[in-house]
Formats: C-alpha cells, structure tokens, sequence
C-alpha cells in the first residue's frame, strides 16, 4: 500500500508511524507542506487527460499522482514565507498566494483515498462550539458553557455559577517561545474580580464553563470504532486539577479503563456525526460517575500513552488502524506487535536530519 503524510519535520509521531509501515512493506512519504516556497517548489499539471502535482526539493523530485491509498492528514503547516525575503508592500500578497495554492493542491490530492482525517472534518472539528453542539446531540452531556465577548454576558455567568467555579477556555491552544521552549497556558479557574476590563473582554472572545467536580480524568481514543479508554490521575495533583497536561512527565500515571457500552456507542456517534474517524476525545468522571465531554482533538498526541503504560500498544493499534482502511477496525494483538523503543534510534536520527533540512514547526502556522 502506498501512505501520503503530510506533516512537520520533527513530528515523532509521524516519524514513527512512517518507519513502522516500512517495516511491514508499505511505501510512505512524508510531505513537509511548510517548505513551500523557500525550500520546496510545486506544479501541478491538469488537462483533459488528467492531473499530476510534481514536488521538488534541494534532495528530492516526484509527483504525487493521486493514487494514494491512504492518507494521515496529521499536521500540516501553512508555507512559510519569512518576512525579509519580500517587499513590506508585496509579503502579504506572497503569504495569500502561496496559502491559497496549497489549500487548492491539498483540495485536489488523492480524492480516492482514505483520509485519517478528511480535511473538511478536521477543519470543523476545530470548531469547538460546533463540537459541543454535537456532542449533546449525540447523547453526550457537556458542562454549561458561554462562548462570547460580551461584558455583561460574561460578568453575568461568572456571578451566576460563583458557587461552583468557572473555567476559561480560549477557542485555539495558545502557546510563546520563552528560553528556547514553548510554555502553554492551562485551562485556568477565573473568579469575578480576575477579569479584565470590558473593553479588553469585548476583544477577545473566550469560553466560559462551570466547573465540574472531578473524579478522574478520562481519554478516549478512537481508532474508528475501536476505542481505547484510560484514566489520567490529575486529580491526585494540584497543577493537575484543572488540566492534566500541567502535570509533569514522570508524575502523571495513566490505567486502561473499560468504556461502558452507552457511552462508547455515544462516541460513535459523536464521531460519524463530526465526520471523523480518529481523534481523542477527554472527558470528567464525576463523583457520580457521570461522564462530561470536553473536547476531541482530531490529530491529538497519542502515542504518549505507550510511553507512560507499555499495556498501551498505541503504535501498534494505529498502524494497523491505517492498514486496515477502515472505520469499521478491530485491534487484535500480535505477538510481533510494532513497539515504540524497536524504532526510537532510527526516529531519532531521522527528526535530527528533517531539522536540518526542512522548516521547523515553530516557524510555521498550521492549516
């Protein structure tokens, strides 16, 4: 089988799904969409006969020719185009362009294809208020939630739901370079007295949510309707308590978790309806055991969980997952399972190589 993946450079995850379905055979190509145009340059031939995209680079020539048999839309980037290298008056002519070209080229690649996520599903699904809507309709039941940038609106829903607390969200994961690493602002608890004034509540929209008593913390990752649950144990640390993903790397443990079968079915749905066939999915177990939706992440980390819990045959899973070209998927486990250490050298060396030769992620802008 022949597997397109267009991603960054130093995606391990990528990487590691690419070796893997190597190694059983298959033909893979990463395709690094943010080199567009300074380090990788693009045609596209179509008549009558038919229709050809040539890619080439300072290594590389080919022509993805539309016969894929499936394709990973993990993660990618928008071309850069670095500010010095065009005219003030010209740049954001330049940026359009080349934007605007890639979104034709990707429109138009490998319509046959399995996609893992179709691009039209992973641009909705990062609608979170669409996502939300959803997954009430699918039976999933969600926090009270106020997506605005209104003033009164907001004051009113903080004074409202005082008793229990109320979270902000912002509608897109924000993080800055500080000191050669990225830090990221967690989902914090806001009171009342903490917001800004109105006129900097009435620029940015946010979302507001009544905080919900936490049990434990739940993901779910769906590999079409096969569905892998595991509990997070946020909430036995204070950084936690809000956002599991505060919590450092060698504190947080994670456990399978067996999903009930109303809720999975629930998931299903929630999935077929978003148009999805992967993504992971976080949710709150209660103290009631209710379970509260909070979000899916179409293209989300993984592969993390294998690292924390080796019961988790994450690559394994996914791998076969893409082989099987399927929603209708059923893992069974194999005594030459794929493991993430057996490819960690060559993944290694491959992620170092792409950071030398391709636009880093930090300085592009995903699509």
């Amino acid at each position: 089988m022949k597997f397109l993946i267009p991603t960054e450079p130093d995606d391990t995850h990528a990487i590691l799904v690419k070796v893997a379905l190597e190694n059983m055979g298959h033909q893979v190509r990463c395709i690094f969409t943010a080199d567009q145009p300074t380090k990788q340059k693009n045609s596209v031939f179509i008549d009558t006969m038919g229709y050809q995209w040539k890619s080439a680079d300072k290594y590389d020539s080919f022509f993805l020719d539309n016969d894929y048999d499936v394709v990973w839309w993990r993660r990618p980037n928008k071309p850069y185009v670095p500010t010095q290298s065009a005219h003030p008056d010209d740049y954001k002519f330049i940026v359009r362009e080349n934007t605007l070209f890639y979104e034709s080229l990707t429109d138009t690649l490998s319509p046959n294809a399995w996609w893992v996520n179709p691009k039209e599903s992973a641009i909705r699904a990062n609608s979170k208020l669409l996502q939300l809507k959803i997954a009430v309709e699918s039976g999933l039941t969600i926090p009270t939630t106020l997506c605005s940038n209104s003033p009164e609106d907001i004051r009113y829903f903080l004074l409202r739901h005082e008793a229990e607390g109320v979270i902000y969200k912002p509608l897109c994961g924000n993080g800055w370079l500080e000191e050669n690493k990225i830090n990221m602002r967690y989902n914090p608890k806001i009171t009342f007295l903490e917001l800004p004034d109105n006129q900097l509540l009435q620029l940015s929209p946010g979302i507001f949510q009544k905080e919900i008593k936490q049990k434990h913390t739940l993901r779910i990752t769906c590999f079409g309707d096969y569905l892998v649950g595991a509990t997070l144990n946020a909430q036995s640390h204070e950084e936690g308590r809000y956002d599991w993903r505060a919590i450092r790397q060698d504190h947080l443990s994670i456990e399978p978790y067996s999903i009930p079968a109303k809720l999975a079915e629930q998931i299903r749905t929630f999935m077929r309806k978003m148009g999805l066939v992967f993504g992971s999915l976080d949710f709150i177990v209660t103290p009631n055991d209710e379970y509260i939706f909070l979000e899916v992440n179409e293209q989300g980390q993984f592969l993390w969980m294998e690292e924390y819990n080796l019961d988790f045959k994450m690559l394994d899973i996914f791998v076969n997952f893409l082989v099987s070209g399927t929603r209708k998927f059923e893992w069974r486990p194999q005594v030459l399972a794929h493991e993430i250490d057996q490819y960690r050298t060559d993944v290694s060396e491959i992620v170092a190589r792409n950071r030398r030769y391709h636009v880093a992620s930090n300085n592009a802008h995903v699509l």
